[in-house]
């Protein structure tokens, strides 16, 4: 019998561009289709194209509705995180009376997770189970806070959430169609063709070097949770593709330090190393479901195993919150300075032909702010409208003077914005990755304190079961004694 193909649990997380990976996934036809561009960063690494790829199993198969958060198992969409027939892996099935925990067939769930069923939810976040067990949000909508709504930058017109900025049955309101001469919805406007920059992609004025349905041509659509970034899917820094999903193989035990390489019983995935004896050693790491996390600044895992964000949302010190300068507006992160939608307040809509400035709906934009789709930017610094409206800055790239470019300590590299002082695959330079086990310091790889390395050879010996090195470094186990926990037994 084949063993079923693995797929990331974890999955790449984007502060913007979450409704059109939501639209991506409604657009899904045929696995294996057209491919998206290559992209390159200023170091002429290629972004991973991951626009296409799908984890199958028996050969293949298509989804019409896949989440961010989900791959594709056959024909069928599964988060294989909760999913007891796809646990961990497509194909892996939990026997009665178990259930899926964070991708592994358990006896009961972890705390704060709720059993709905064979699986453990987060209803707070989880759209099958939002709020309260088998409430599905619907497929454009988002769960935040246990509630279903549409994500920041659309607007509710009938039983679909729509971009008002792009739609061309609902262009700047609902239920307003471009025809004829004037086809084209551009930036809210009916028009004849599309803003410089914009790409005319079926009457929707589109930027392609950031827009996930249509990501470097018309039609590619980035899945598995990849973003597009500069023109090409890929996947956020620190994550690798591995059978078409977004996977961060320094954590996910079914890719432990390279797709494919699978952690046994007992072990846990840490820094790229499938180790025993937990996560200890892992500066301040704790285990769930075998993968070794920051439960501080871990949006899968934010206070609690399997506590997940809502898109939009960042975890910092153990809470989920909204990034500076937007509110929580019923689980959905908006800038309630320029969003018609919500203006000035969570519930302030404004009227047709208003726009949002400052917080407040008005006929006409601020100095020196330019109306964009209704919403009142500052093109120099606005990260959805850098330059020119539309414009989105990718990569974790930042809006500078109307350009996109890297934070401050930080290098782009394969058109993402990481920090070499500490990134296990672009360890003081792009493109040197450290060695399963090993982590990246100050821009150099070395071995963590339960993983010295004895012989200063490069490599980082595991003082739980090294029998050379049982416990610390030169003590050998004998008379036919092995290495447990640290003690020769």
């Amino acid at each position: 019998m084949n063993e079923p193909k693995t797929v990331s649990l974890s999955a790449g997380r984007a502060m913007r561009g979450t409704f059109l990976r939501l639209l991506a996934g409604l657009s899904l036809v045929a696995l294996g289709s057209a491919a998206a561009l290559a992209g390159c960063g200023s170091d002429g690494a290629s972004v991973p194209d991951v626009g296409d790829a799908a984890a199958t199993e028996g050969g293949g198969g298509s989804a019409s509705s896949c989440r961010e958060s989900e791959a594709i198992c056959g024909s069928d969409c599964a988060n294989l995180r909760e999913d007891p027939k796809n646990c961990g892996a497509c194909g892996t099935v939990c026997a009665s009376g178990q259930v899926c925990n964070l991708g592994s067939c358990a006896a009961g769930c972890s705390a704060g997770l709720t059993t709905c069923g064979q699986s453990c939810v987060d209803p707070s976040s989880d759209p099958q189970n939002c709020g309260a067990c088998a409430k599905a949000c619907a497929a454009t909508e988002q769960c935040g806070g246990g509630q279903c709504s549409c994500p920041a930058g659309t607007a509710q017109c009938g039983a679909t959430c729509d971009d008002l900025s792009q739609d061309p049955k609902n262009c700047g309101a609902c239920g307003t169609t471009c025809t004829s001469t004037m086809a084209v919805c551009n930036q809210g406007a009916c028009a004849a063709g599309c803003s410089t920059g914009l790409t005319n992609c079926s009457n929707s004025c589109v930027d392609t070097k950031s827009d996930a349905q249509n990501c470097g041509t018309c039609g590619t659509a980035c899945n598995g949770g990849a973003e597009c970034i500069a023109g090409a899917c890929g996947c956020a820094a620190g994550e690798q593709t591995c059978s078409g999903v977004c996977t961060n193989t320094t954590v996910d035990r079914l890719n432990c330090g390279a797709c494919g390489t699978k952690c046994g019983s007992g072990e846990v995935c840490s820094n790229g190393a499938c180790v025993t004896g937990g996560c200890a050693g892992s500066s301040g790491k704790v285990d769930c479901g075998g993968q070794c996390v920051r439960l501080v600044d871990d949006p899968d895992n934010c206070g609690s195993c399997g506590k997940q964000c809502a898109p939009g949302f960042l975890c910092s010190n153990a809470a989920c919150v909204c990034p500076a300068g937007e509110t929580d507006c019923g689980g959905v992160c908006v800038a309630l300075a320029s969003d018609p939608q919500h203006c000035g307040a969570c519930p302030t809509k404004c009227n047709a032909g208003q726009v949002c400035s400052l917080g407040a709906c008005k006929t006409g934009c601020d100095p020196s702010l330019t109306s964009c789709a209704s919403a009142c930017v500052d093109l120099q610094t606005n990260g959805n409208d850098c330059g020119a409206c539309g414009l989105t800055c990718t990569g974790g790239t930042v809006c500078t003077a109307g350009a996109c470019t890297c934070p401050a300590a930080t290098n782009l590299c394969g058109g993402i914005c990481v920090n070499t002082a500490r990134d296990h695959a672009n360890c003081g330079a792009c493109g040197t990755a450290c060695a399963p086990g090993t982590q990246c310091n100050a821009g150099t790889c070395s071995c963590s304190d339960m993983r010295p390395d004895c012989a200063d050879a490069g490599v980082c010996n595991d003082l739980k079961t090294d029998n050379a090195n049982c416990g610390g470094c030169g003590v050998a186990c004998a008379g036919g004694k092995t290495c447990k926990g640290g003690m020769c037994r």
